[in-house]
């Protein structure tokens, strides 16, 4: 390939040399004997042969690539846009029928390409009847609708046409978010705010709560954009009942936030916020609610963990998603009234915030042996048990049985691998031997 490539340079820098042209058809030959296979190959020496002035040696090239690769719709594609260029329609249709010959293995994207080539070639009654005819075939998904619905506002000029292919598919791909998503744009390019909402309304009610998400997100945007203030509450309350269910939003899916003030009032890349302030409140969204975070917090912060252990542990303690609300007596938020749905209320707006014991902790010292070092006042079981298990003195003797249910939650492959790391003097290696255990 590389051989190729030097060759096809050097014919561009160096024209006089009419050698090069056969060092280039040489190289292309030798490359086909050892990568047969390679779909970029045959490209690149067919389309050498096409610049080269020589369009029937493109053909050949084209004709065996297609013997060798018979399911390659790339090759496919690109030789029949070489036939569609040079004139020869007739030829470049056959191409496009030949990914359609098998209606039940035809894809969606043969179908769109091949009403694209009709409708450049053949004018507009010839795709909407070859549209109209392949409706019926198993692949012809909403992609399809989407394609042909967007050709005929675009090209034909013919918004009616549009609408009706669009309201056409709504009868079929209902349960498509994407599908809904595309005919509210081509709304919005209709300045037709009423049948958005009415679009909107009717997908939500028949789609379920976890596939509703982007529909519920647009749909929200579409208020804040374009709607007053009482509908845009409306709404966002409606989306947080709506993903509350599916715990999408997790426990706070009722409450509001200042991320919703920075999403109603942010435009594009405009932000009613700082980057830090928008950094921060990010920070706050999820992680905030879990024991597993509060640890990662306290391991990084009070034992200076390097900071791509950061992001492991990160990843270790999101994939444990251990609720600190599930364990009494927990490190976590107290104070705080729940609801009959276990969320918590809004009725209460103080927390107060349990931090570990700092007089049962001791600095650790690698140059110290186990069991050495301890002062009197902190040599009592529940200081000697928190030496032996530097995380549980971490989080606090209450909770002990709570850390060791998280390891025990740990997969078995991200057991063996800690098990499996590199011993490290300092903090590291107490960390490593501490989650080990």
């Amino acid at each position: 390939m590389r051989q190729l490539q030097f060759y096809n340079f050097s014919a561009v820098t160096f024209p006089l040399h009419f050698c090069y042209a056969f060092l280039i058809h040489l190289a292309g030959v030798q490359c086909l004997m050892y990568l047969y296979h390679y779909p970029d190959i045959w490209y690149d020496y067919a389309i050498w042969h096409a610049k080269s002035g020589s369009v029937d040696a493109a053909i050949k090239v084209f004709q065996r690539s297609l013997k060798a690769l018979p399911d390659s719709e790339m090759l496919r594609y690109a030789f029949a846009e070489l036939e569609e260029s040079r004139g020869a329609i007739q030829a470049a249709k056959n191409l496009y029928e030949s990914l359609l010959a098998d209606g039940v293995n035809a894809t969606a994207l043969a179908h769109i390409q091949f009403i694209r080539f009709l409708r450049r070639n053949e004018g507009v009654e010839a795709a909407r009847k070859y549209f109209l005819d392949a409706r019926k075939s198993p692949n012809f998904t909403y992609h399809v609708y989407v394609a042909y619905a967007l050709m005929a506002f675009c090209l034909d000029k013919d918004p009616k046409v549009a609408h009706n292919v669009f309201e056409a598919g709504l009868k079929r791909f209902m349960h498509e978010p994407m599908y809904i998503l595309e005919y509210a744009d081509f709304l919005s390019r209709l300045n037709d705010d009423r049948n958005i909402r009415a679009l909107f309304e009717r997908a939500l009610s028949s789609l379920p709560p976890e596939e509703s998400i982007e529909v519920w997100k647009r749909f929200t945007q579409f208020e804040q954009m374009y709607g007053d203030l009482d509908s845009m509450l409306k709404v966002e309350q409606r989306r947080k009942e709506a993903l509350s269910r599916t715990g999408e939003e997790g426990a706070t899916a009722l409450e509001g936030s200042l991320q919703d003030v920075v999403s109603r009032y942010s435009f594009m890349d405009l932000w009613p916020c700082s980057s830090k302030d928008l950094d921060h409140l990010v920070r706050q969204e999820v992680p905030s609610f879990s024991l597993s975070y509060y640890l990662y917090e306290f391991c990084c912060r009070k034992c200076q963990l390097p900071s791509m252990l950061h992001y492991f542990l990160l990843l270790i303690f999101h994939v444990l998603k251990v609720d600190k609300t599930a364990f009494p007596n927990g490190p976590g938020v107290v104070g705080t009234d729940r609801g009959p749905s276990g969320l918590p209320s809004n009725s209460t707006t103080s927390a107060k915030v349990i931090y570990p014991d700092t007089s049962q902790m001791a600095i650790y010292d690698p140059r110290q042996k186990p069991g050495i070092g301890i002062s009197p006042s902190t040599t009592s079981s529940g200081a000697a048990s928190s030496m032996s298990n530097p995380m549980v003195a971490m989080v606090g003797s209450g909770t002990m049985n709570t850390f060791d249910e998280i390891l025990k939650a740990t997969p078995p492959a991200l057991v063996a691998f800690l098990a499996n790391l590199p011993a490290v003097e300092g903090h590291l290696s107490k960390f490593y031997s501490t989650c080990i255990i």
